[in-house]
C-alpha cells in the first residue's frame, strides 16, 4: 500500500479515525506509533498530511492538515469514456486508468456492446468499481482521484463531461476508431492546442457503428486512428492513454 485513501470527505475535519484494516497497516505492517506522519488524500482527492494520534492497530486517530493537490499545469486531466466491455475486462482497464492518473471515468453503452447494465445492477457495479478505484489509489499511489459514473446511453455523456469541466471549450475530446477515416486527425495534431483537459473515447470488442460515431461528432469529438494492428479492447484504453499523457507530457519540447 504506497498510499493511504480516507474514507469520504474529510474537508474541514481535524481528525479521523482510520479503518481496522488501514490501522493494522500502519501500525502493524510499517510499524507507526503516535506522533508519525504519513500523506493521504479523501475519497473527493484532497490530499491530507496526517499524524498518529493514537496507534490502535484496529482504529487509529490521526490528525489532519491540508496538502497541496496535483499540479494541473504539468499534469493533464484525461477522463476516459470507455463503451462496456464484456466480462471481467473493465476491472482491468479501470486499475490501468487509476494508475496512469486519470481523473474521470465514465462508462457507456453503445450500440454493439454486449455488456448492458440493467438499471437494477448498476448501484452494485457503481460500488464495485468505485472500491476497485480505492484499493488502486492505494496500491500505485497515484497523485490524482479518480471518479467514476454509472454506465448509461450515450445521451447523457455530453452533460457529465460538461460538469466535469471537460467541456469542448476547455477540453480536447478524441475518439479512437478502429478503422481509417477520412476524418482521422493524427494525435499530436489534435494534441497541439494549449488545452490540458483531454477525453479519450475507446468502442467495446464489436466497435463503433456509424450511429456511434455521428453521436461522438456531435457531441466534439475528433476522429484518431493509431495505424497497426486492431488492439484487443482492454489494451486500447491503455495504449490511448497513455500515448495521450506521453505527448501531452512533451507537448512543450515537441512544438519548439
Amino acid at each position: 500500500m504506497r498510499q493511504i485513501v480516507l474514507p469520504g470527505s474529510q474537508d474541514g475535519k481535524e481528525t479521523c479515525v482510520l479503518d481496522a484494516r488501514t490501522s493494522h497497516y500502519l501500525v502493524s505492517v510499517r510499524r507507526m506509533r503516535a506522533g508519525d506522519s504519513f500523506d493521504a488524500m479523501d475519497e473527493t482527492g484532497a490530499r491530507f498530511h496526517c499524524t498518529l494520534l493514537s496507534d490502535e492497530p484496529r482504529g487509529a486517530s490521526i490528525a489532519l492538515a491540508a496538502a497541496a493537490g496535483a499540479d494541473e499545469e504539468t499534469n493533464p486531466r484525461i477522463a476516459l469514456v470507455q463503451a462496456l466491455p464484456k466480462g471481467q475486462k473493465f476491472d482491468l482497464i479501470i486499475r490501468q486508468a487509476v494508475e496512469l492518473g486519470v481523473e474521470f471515468i465514465i462508462p457507456v453503452i453503445t450500440r454493439y456492446c454486449v455488456s448492458t447494465e440493467p438499471s437494477d445492477r448498476r448501484s452494485s457495479k457503481l460500488e464495485r468499481r468505485q472500491r476497485i478505484i480505492r484499493e488502486a489509489l492505494q496500491q500505485s499511489g497515484s497523485p490524482t482521484h479518480t471518479e467514476i459514473v454509472a454506465a448509461e446511453r450515450l445521451e447523457t455523456l455530453d452533460a457529465q463531461l460538461n460538469a466535469k469541466g471537460f467541456d469542448r471549450e476547455h477540453a480536447v475530446r478524441i475518439l479512437f476508431h478502429e478503422a481509417e477515416q477520412e476524418a482521422s486527425q493524427p494525435l499530436h495534431t489534435l494534441l497541439s492546442a494549449a488545452k490540458n483537459r483531454i477525453v479519450i473515447g475507446i468502442g467495446p470488442e464489436g466497435g463503433f457503428s456509424e450511429e456511434d460515431c455521428a453521436a461522438f461528432s456531435q457531441m466534439g469529438f475528433a476522429l484518431h486512428h493509431a495505424t497497426g494492428p486492431v488492439l484487443r479492447v482492454e489494451t486500447a484504453a491503455i495504449f490511448a492513454i497513455s500515448a495521450v499523457r506521453a505527448i501531452s507530457l512533451e507537448r512543450n519540447i515537441w512544438k519548439a
